[in-house]
């Protein structure tokens, strides 16, 4: 079953089951991600690939959310930035 979805203000489509950044990434659109990589299962510990979501406040994480019918998911904006640099960032 095929889902309609847009990633920044791009019409995009994936099938049921699979995450925000499956799609993504099957769609050319690149997220920060360090858990999700080859022979590691995404599981959402380095909460680098936030995404913002239309109607919901807060922000999911791309790569354990799945995908659902008309979801409008922004990947970058300054919240987002703003909260990626709080991840990455040394704590003394």
């Amino acid at each position: 079953m095929s889902i309609t979805l847009t990633i920044d203000n791009r019409p995009v489509s994936g099938s049921a089951g699979e995450t925000i950044l499956q799609v993504a990434a099957e769609n050319g659109i690149r997220l920060p991600t360090l858990c999700h990589r080859e022979g590691l299962s995404g599981h959402g510990s380095c909460r680098l690939c936030p995404v913002d979501v239309t109607g919901i406040g807060q922000l999911l994480l791309a790569c354990v959310n799945p995908i659902r019918e008309g979801m409008e998911v922004l990947t970058r904006s300054a919240r987002l930035d703003r909260h990626r640099s709080k991840i990455i960032e040394p704590r003394l």
